[in-house]
């Protein structure tokens, strides 16, 4: 490329129009020039980038806005929270998103500018907003992920989670990550048993559920039974007592002979297992595999 930024030292405004280079060399171009400071990037790409179906932007913290008129994009992987014009993003077919609130942003915003979505995966950090209930739908949505990095989270998982599934007619797998680290919600033991009941809505094609992290917290508890009642079609439901972050039980200590992690959180894996068999177990119809990942004899025998 002819243009050549030294340093990038106090430029703000970046414009590139290139003709002919390949996609590879623009990548490494753009990791060389785009510098702290920048704030407004303009690419106008014309040879063969209109063929291209796939954005990954990170690293780009001050980002603002992504405005982007390629008609072919089907796969969008970002991190920040850049405000998205995309036109009509009709063929978007996946969407990555990082960033704080991501859950909410993605209820509310996404089932109007990307109405053909097929798999979201959203992370987040601080979800501090509850996911509102709202008429829109993602028609086509088949996979979700969610992964809720740290805390705190002030909301219930039932309410705010549910406006997803509700959203989500044609939703076929649920991957839900809960935390990193223990959840800061109440146990279900410290507060009463009694399990609230939400509107009954069936999904017909959720078939695979896998909750990591999962804690005895009411509110998780209560979000498990909404999804064994209302799913007709669950085939698969695992819960994983692990956190994402940790060493599984498989792998020991050479030295000391024990797993990690010990401490409080054995303690949370226990109240966990001892949540899902006195409020679950009996709820999981006869066609459904529950798959419980539970600590090891070591970290059963941890303090």
């Amino acid at each position: 490329m002819p243009f050549y930024v030294p340093g990038g030292i106090g430029v703000k405004i970046l414009k590139l129009q290139s003709f002919y280079t390949s996609f590879d060399n623009l990548n490494s171009w753009l990791r060389v020039a785009v510098k702290p400071g920048i704030e407004e990037l303009t690419l106008r790409l014309f040879h063969g980038f209109r063929k291209e179906d796939c954005l990954r932007i990170f690293a780009c913290g001050r980002l603002k806005l992504i405005k982007c008129k390629a008609p072919n994009l089907s796969s969008l992987e970002f991190c920040g929270k850049p405000k998205l014009s995309l036109g009509e993003a009709l063929q978007m077919k996946n969407l990555s998103m990082y960033h704080s609130n991501a859950v909410c942003y993605a209820r509310s915003e996404l089932p109007s500018i990307m109405p053909n979505l097929d798999t979201l995966c959203l992370s987040s950090d601080d979800e501090v907003v509850k996911t509102p209930m709202l008429p829109t739908k993602f028609l086509c949505l088949k996979h979700l992920t969610i992964c809720l990095k740290s805390g705190p989270f002030p909301w219930s998982f039932d309410y705010s989670l549910v406006s997803f599934l509700d959203a989500s007619p044609s939703l076929e797998t649920l991957s839900l990550d809960v935390t990193k680290e223990p959840m800061k919600q109440e146990s279900i033991f410290r507060q009463s048993s009694y399990l609230r009941q939400m509107a009954e809505d069936q999904h017909c094609y959720l078939k695979n559920v896998k909750i990591t992290g999962f804690t005895s917290a009411k509110s998780l508890v209560e979000l498990t039974c909404y999804i064994l009642k209302n799913a007709v079609s669950l085939e698969y439901l695992t819960l994983d007592t692990h956190y994402s972050s940790a060493r599984r039980c498989s792998d020991v200590d050479s030295i000391f002979g024990r797993c990690r992690p010990v401490g409080n959180s054995v303690r949370e894996k226990r109240r966990a297992l001892l949540a899902i068999r006195k409020f679950i177990e009996d709820k999981v119809p006869a066609g459904v595999k529950l798959t419980i990942v539970e600590p090891c004899s070591r970290c059963h025998k941890s303090s």
